[in-house]
């Protein structure tokens, strides 16, 4: 067992841990996560503040239930791809409607994607068919047109209003921020699949099966530890036998220790992974440029607890159109109760940040809010809000940025928010990408 090839994974985000996972239940490589915070999971887990489970980045939500790319990994059995965490109690509940929205002060919701057609116009209903057959499962070749205007001309403004809400939720981007093709792809993924579940347990449900499942494998998961470069294997003697040697340091350490790896999956990032690795490898010029020329996005989020006597029941995500600042919210307690204090729930927000200004741009949120939600001032109070900007952003790369995973090292590829897979958001974007990843490097 000694003999086998050494997997080095970096970063214990969602694409990480699950990287690292499969390796680990092949049998076949020494698997090591390094992740520089002190609790693995990243933007997909929870602390607890009073009882209620705030989110670190995610809102208790996958988009696309079992149903998805996410699902299949997760929830997948072994011979198909899959984590089969089942066996580790993770399983995905499902939000008690596909969708909801606030309009006017007006609750309207829907148990399927047919049940927002009567929301909107005859002209909606009778051009959604062409959108979800519309050929988008790559990008399209040279996009001048964003999707807002490939959509204004074939549907309704208040429709528009209403899917782009979701995509403010959903990703921190507007429609006219993101090339046509990947509007395109993402909305006939979310028309065509499941409708959103809760993970049991909230999302660190899932990173405690994926962390049981590491200990069963072997797998060593250590915390507070950042990669400080990547060289060349014989840049030391003791790892001359490997491909690649890597300089991990403790958190708040200054001297590190030298590590082999014979491959390295990269979860923080192309702009963190061209920090640490070393003139030695050969980037082209053309990924360096694609990848200095993209902005992480970021976001606000809001965490409320709200009393038992709020009008709106239920867990379906709710779309606030029109609004300035925020997207949506969702109330996941009605799916999973464990979420919140008995007899209280827990409210998450999100809202894109189009000015740099986080102070002002919260005070602009929460005024949104308030004034779209008749109900909220009377039942609930706020419990956080958390922002998400510079290297803690909501996504590393927006969507439709196109990043590469492979960025022409052998041996190195990268997972998470900043290479989700075309028209894939969310965990679904992150969870369609890693598959690829990690038999790439196998295969090498």
């Amino acid at each position: 067992m000694e003999d086998r090839p050494k997997a080095v994974v970096i970063g214990a985000g969602i694409g990480g841990l699950t990287s690292a996972a499969l390796m680990a239940q092949s049998g076949r490589v020494d698997v090591s996560v390094y992740e520089r915070m002190s609790f693995a999971g990243g933007r997909f887990t929870q602390h607890d503040h009073d009882g209620y489970q705030i989110p670190t980045g995610a809102v208790h939500m996958i988009p696309h239930g079992k149903k998805g790319p996410f699902a299949d990994l997760i929830l997948g059995k072994q011979s198909k791809g899959g984590l089969d965490l089942g066996r580790h109690g993770v399983d995905f509940l499902p939000t008690t409607k596909f969708a909801c929205r606030i309009k006017d002060g007006k609750l309207y919701r829907a148990n399927s994607v047919y049940g927002i057609l009567p929301w909107f116009t005859a002209r909606d209903a009778l051009n959604l068919p062409g959108l979800l057959m519309k050929g988008a499962k790559r990008p399209w070749g040279d996009e001048t047109e964003d999707g807002r205007a490939w959509l204004s001309r074939r549907f309704s403004d208040e429709f528009i209003d209403f899917l782009d809400a979701f995509s403010n939720f959903a990703i921190s981007l507007r429609f006219d921020q993101m090339p046509a093709s990947t509007v395109v792809r993402m909305l006939q993924n979310s028309f065509w699949s499941d409708r959103p579940h809760v993970p049991k347990g909230g999302c660190k449900g899932v990173i405690d099966g994926l962390r049981a499942d590491l200990r069963e494998n072997g797998a060593r998961v250590k915390l507070s530890h950042e990669v400080t470069e990547i060289l060349p294997g014989d840049a030391e003697e003791s790892t001359k036998d490997n491909r690649f040697c890597i300089g991990v340091r403790r958190r708040g350490r200054d001297e590190g220790v030298w590590v082999g790896a014979d491959s390295i999956i990269h979860n923080g990032g192309h702009p963190n992974l061209f920090e640490a690795l070393s003139n030695d490898f050969e980037v082209a010029d053309g990924i360096k440029e694609q990848v200095r020329d993209t902005q992480a996005v970021g976001g606000i989020g809001f965490a409320f607890a709200l009393d038992d006597e709020i009008p709106h029941r239920g867990s379906g995500v709710t779309m606030l159109p029109g609004l300035e600042r925020v997207g949506g919210y969702v109330i996941p307690t009605f799916s999973d109760p464990s979420l919140a204090p008995e007899g209280k729930h827990l409210m998450i927000t999100h809202q894109y940040v189009p000015d740099p200004t986080v102070k002002s741009e919260i005070s602009k949120g929460r005024e949104d809010l308030y004034e779209a939600i008749p109900w909220l001032s009377d039942h609930a109070e706020e419990i956080c809000v958390h922002s998400y900007h510079r290297n803690w952003p909501c996504n590393r790369a927006p969507q439709g940025a196109e990043l590469p995973s492979d960025i022409g090292v052998d041996g190195i590829r990268l997972v998470g928010d900043g290479i989700k897979g075309h028209g894939w958001m969310m965990v679904e974007g992150i969870a369609s990408n890693v598959p690829d990843a990690v038999s790439s490097v196998s295969e090498l």
